[in-house]
């Protein structure tokens, strides 16, 4: 076990952990997440539990998805121009089976119950820049040194920088010294690949009831797992000889994230006539149990009286236990039907990203004081948000036509909203159905590999967009 303060959770943890970009069913997906007013879909569970009371039949159902990562990278004040880079992946990101009984007759007409699952973020991604700019890594690092004797440093950047021979102490003063030190003028080049995977999930456990078809109402217990990997390269270069000695210094650093958490969502959904519906939904924050296991290494190399030399070091593997929770939310919606001929929804979600705190659990005082400052930090700076979706259908007989467009507001004023629309297609027999949907979102934020204050810090100008085409098959049971 190691110590908060010598790994150090941060703010893009917690707004990691607590922005969500949900996708489901294709259905749901090409309506923009739109349909907590109309429910009878699967993945309205994770959203308003009162959708599943609008099931009149058993069903069950699944997703396949396939993502496309489109990314455009510029660094600032220095940058070779937009450097573009692209992954893509296949997932599953719904799946679940409802349960109802119906009984036209009685007053509570259907009563559903159904297991599901939904994807509530997708972490996956692989993203490179590269250029000549300010700005070196080991100033960093000779800062966080500063006042320490060599024993005293970090285990994870100024220890092995010293053990690396990046920065190095000649007087004995604490005072640390690097080889960019003095030639803050002169530009280096670098580049970093910022490699992400995992995903956000949650199996949702749903109880519905529906009233003569004019009030429906539902709870969920969630159930959300957590599995995050980075795996960041980072690299300064002085490849035009400028910088008396410093040649070529790499920097690796690994993050694997995990856990799981709980949760509970109640909705409503008020027909105040067959065409006009009204939703409402709250859902309690997520408490989780997270483990980070990280590790960073790096590699220096230099040339002193024409002599090259190098070094490296290794932080090995460490592993940190806490707790995080999430905000709540709570989510309003108005839905009108034209008859047979389909639908039309809007909803917002209010979300309290000010309300996460992170939990270290521990009775040391430097990691108490670490976690009070993340809190404060936290209140100050992740404001509250509203999300926006708008979504419609249209029937044709058996088929249908669906298309959606969204906005999910940041909390971090670096960081863009996400925006997006979707479209899609539908058919329905008797027993069966099948749905195809495209989706489109993005969002742009500036980046910095590392932080420091009072010098000159690389920035890149970062724009991340995701095409989705999912394909749902449904069978009533």
């Amino acid at each position: 076990m190691c110590t908060a303060q010598g790994y150090g959770q941060n703010i893009l943890d917690a707004y990691r952990y607590s922005f969500q970009t949900p996708t489901g069913s294709a259905r749901y997906n090409a309506l923009g997440g739109s349909m907590s007013a109309i429910g009878a879909d699967l993945s309205v569970a994770s959203h308003n539990p009162a959708g599943i009371a609008a099931f009149w039949k058993s069903e069950i159902a699944g997703t396949v998805n396939v993502s496309v990562f489109s990314n455009t990278a510029q660094l600032i004040n220095g940058g070779t121009g937009n450097v573009k880079s692209s992954d893509f992946e296949m997932n599953i990101p719904q799946g679940g089976i409802v349960f109802t009984t119906y009984s036209p007759n009685k007053n509570w007409m259907a009563k559903s119950f159904s297991i599901t699952y939904n994807n509530l973020a997708n972490f996956d991604n692989e993203i490179f820049y590269e250029g000549t700019s300010l700005g070196s890594i080991s100033e960093r690092w000779a800062a966080l040194g500063t006042g320490l004797h060599p024993d005293d440093l970090d285990f994870l950047e100024s220890g092995p920088a010293y053990s690396a021979g990046v920065i190095y102490d000649i007087e004995g003063d604490g005072l640390y010294e690097y080889d960019y030190f003095r030639h803050e003028d002169k530009t280096l080049y670098r580049s970093q690949i910022l490699d992400t995977e995992g995903g956000w999930s949650e199996a949702a456990v749903t109880f519905g009831g529906n009233y003569r078809n004019k009030f429906l109402i539902g709870g969920t217990i969630g159930f959300n797992f957590i599995n995050f990997q980075s795996n960041k390269t980072y690299v300064e270069e002085d490849k035009e000889n400028r910088v008396p000695q410093f040649d070529h210094l790499q920097f690796n650093e690994y993050l694997s994230t995990s856990g799981f958490g709980i949760n509970a969502k109640v909705g409503a959904i008020v027909k105040f006539t067959p065409q006009i519906s009204w939703s409402v939904a709250m859902a309690s924050p997520t408490v989780f149990s997270l483990t980070d296991n990280f590790r960073n290494t790096m590699q220096y190399r230099w040339t002193e009286n024409n002599t090259p030399s190098s070094a490296s070091a290794d932080s090995d593997e460490n592993q940190f236990e806490y707790r995080f929770i999430n905000p709540w939310r709570v989510s309003t919606g108005v839905g009108y039907k034209f008859g047979n001929s389909g639908f039309i929804n809007g909803e917002l979600d209010y979300v309290g990203y000010s309300f996460s705190k992170f939990d270290f659990q521990s009775n040391n005082i430097s990691d108490q004081n670490f976690q009070n400052d993340l809190n404060r930090q936290i209140d100050n700076e992740l404001g509250n948000s509203l999300n926006v979706r708008l979504g419609a259908e249209y029937a044709l007989q058996a088929f249908r036509i669906r298309g959606g467009v969204f906005m999910y507001s940041s909390p971090l004023a670096e960081l863009d909203n996400t925006t997006g629309f979707s479209l899609g297609f539908g058919f329905r027999a008797d027993r069966w159905y099948l749905d195809l949907a495209y989706m489109n979102r993005g969002h742009s934020y500036n980046y910095s590999p590392y932080a420091l204050l009072e010098a000159v810090v690389p920035a890149v100008d970062l724009k991340t967009r995701i095409s989705d085409v999912g394909l749902t098959i449904g069978f009533k049971i």
